[in-house]
């Protein structure tokens, strides 16, 4: 039976937000912004003249970054006025501030109970949502928040990266699409609809998202990551390295898309070429155990039989998971006439959800007596 060899391609598909603070396009709002005084009739309609002090002292202890004293205002104008809403809004945003986050989401729940329109807060509690990881509830949150407002571009944007999440991909491309038609030079939407395009199997429409993410953003080393594995689904091999390389000149440090490179090279039968990558790979993030079993693949495919073993060694110190570096070791192995070996790591790889490895331990007569 003819060995065949399994790689690893990472490919980072879309830019996720996993904190409270946005990264890259995605602007939070600062709190100076909303911590704002109260002044509209409509605001203070049933709102006692103390409360409204003690309110706006709460905002100018806030701007004075005096957060402690910021809370006890709010507290007291709440107090004073149970149905103050942007009292529990800004001492919500205080408490975010402080880190707070439990009685954070208390506060901006109570505020949104209390009037619909705060979409701000709405978004804040989706990003606690994903941070709680609940997609679903993060999902509902920015629901609420497009409902009060339908002209925020990172709305649609927050909620199309959770529904890619749960692989609704048609769902996420339709927020995507809306959140740039809001902002058309949103780069990172339209990286992220390249993901979801290809996810859905059309790849002119991923390459194009890509180049477009590119142009807006030429920084966006993420987007030509994404670019060249696109290229290389469609078997544009040539297109593909180009897109890595500049991924890499843009970042020298991008490991990923070394390993990536390495990868295309090594389909092409470059194999040196790809284990020069591969080594950059592991020279920048010493830990990667897909660059190991990238790099032990290409050393089976030149007979470095040895090196395949130790670079497989190597990829499981640093993932004692990784079902398919047991497997390209169980090849080595076997190329060595080490019998033994090699039925013990398909054995093991068939264990960690490998099937073909499964399928050499049984033609091999592994386990027989």
């Amino acid at each position: 039976m003819r060995t065949k060899i399994i790689l690893s391609s990472a490919v980072l598909l879309f830019f996720a937000l996993p904190q409270t603070k946005a990264q890259g396009e995605q602007e939070k709002v600062l709190l100076m912004q909303k911590t704002d005084s109260v002044s509209s009739d409509s605001e203070t309609e049933g709102i006692s003249n103390e409360a409204l002090e003690r309110f706006n002292e709460g905002v100018a202890a806030f701007q004075q970054k005096m957060y402690k004293a910021a809370i006890e205002h709010f507290s007291k104008a709440i107090e004073l006025s149970p149905e103050f809403s942007k009292a529990y809004l800004n001492r919500g945003y205080t408490y975010l501030e402080m880190k707070d986050a439990k009685n954070s989401e208390k506060d901006l729940l109570k505020a949104t109970e209390l009037n619909q329109s705060y979409h701000q807060a709405f978004f804040e509690l989706g990003i606690m949502a994903e941070i709680e990881g609940d997609m679903d509830k993060a999902i509902a949150f920015y629901g609420k928040a497009i409902k009060s407002n339908n002209r925020e571009p990172k709305y649609y944007y927050q909620r199309g990266l959770q529904r890619f999440n749960k692989a609704d991909y048609k769902g996420a491309k339709d927020d995507f699409t809306v959140a740039i038609g809001l902002k058309e030079n949103f780069a990172f939407a339209y990286n992220d609809r390249g993901s979801a395009n290809r996810e859905l199997g059309d790849f002119p429409a991923a390459i194009r998202d890509y180049q477009t993410a590119t142009v807006h953003n030429p920084k966006l080393i993420l987007a030509y990551n994404n670019l060249g594995s696109a290229y290389r689904k469609r078997g544009e091999m040539e297109n593909a390295l180009s897109a890595y390389t500049d991924a890499i000149k843009k970042d020298k440090t991008y490991y990923l898309a070394f390993n990536n490179r390495g990868y295309t090279k090594y389909e092409m039968g470059d194999y040196e070429g790809a284990i020069k990558d591969f080594e950059e790979a592991i020279k920048i993030k010493s830990d990667y155990a897909f660059a190991y079993n990238n790099l032990a693949g290409a050393y089976l495919k030149l007979e470095r039989y040895e090196d395949a073993i130790k670079a497989c060694d190597k990829a499981i110190q640093f993932d004692p998971s990784y079902g398919y570096a047991y497997y390209n070791r169980g090849i080595a192995y076997e190329m060595t006439r080490n019998a033994l070996r090699s039925c013990e790591d398909w054995n093991k790889a068939a264990e960690l959800g490998v099937e073909i490895a499964r399928t050499y331990y049984q033609s091999h007569g592994c386990g027989n007596p």
